[in-house]
């Protein structure tokens, strides 16, 4: 076999290498990323919680020292309760996909799940404001 022909012959094997590898490098590229969009929404989620346990603390902060009454005070207590609830079962759900026992997690699983409590937690919040409203 002449060199011609070995350069060939390798630059052709070369090819072929890449067009089999190339699915492959593919999906370890999209399982890396699921994982660090899971890991993304997981500091977003606890970035959030940790808001919430603050505004609570200011909460009863201002209330022990008479800046907003009783009334005022337990209702907007109960608000962020509630939020930080909702925020904590979005985090379970979140530590569940990213247990490597359960099927991997996607960012559309983790949408799914954010919506979810974003609903529930409107949901429990239109009774509350129409008790208020009332009266």
């Amino acid at each position: 076999m002449s060199i011609p022909g070995l350069f060939i012959a390798l630059l052709i094997s070369l090819i072929a290498l890449a067009i089999v590898a190339r699915p492959l490098l593919g999906a370890a590229r999209q399982r890396h990323s699921a994982g660090n969009s899971l890991r993304l929404e997981s500091e977003r989620v606890q970035t959030y919680y940790e808001r919430v346990l603050t505004n609570i603390r200011d909460l009863d902060e201002d209330f022990a020292t008479g800046k907003i009454n009783e009334e005022d005070y337990r209702a907007e207590r109960e608000v962020w309760a509630r939020r930080g609830i909702q925020l904590l079962r979005v985090r379970d759900q979140l530590e569940r996909q990213g247990d490597p026992l359960v099927a991997g997690a996607d960012a559309e699983r983790i949408d799914r799940a954010i919506e979810g409590a974003v609903a529930a937690y409107r949901a429990a919040l239109r009774p509350a404001r129409g008790k208020g409203e009332d009266a």
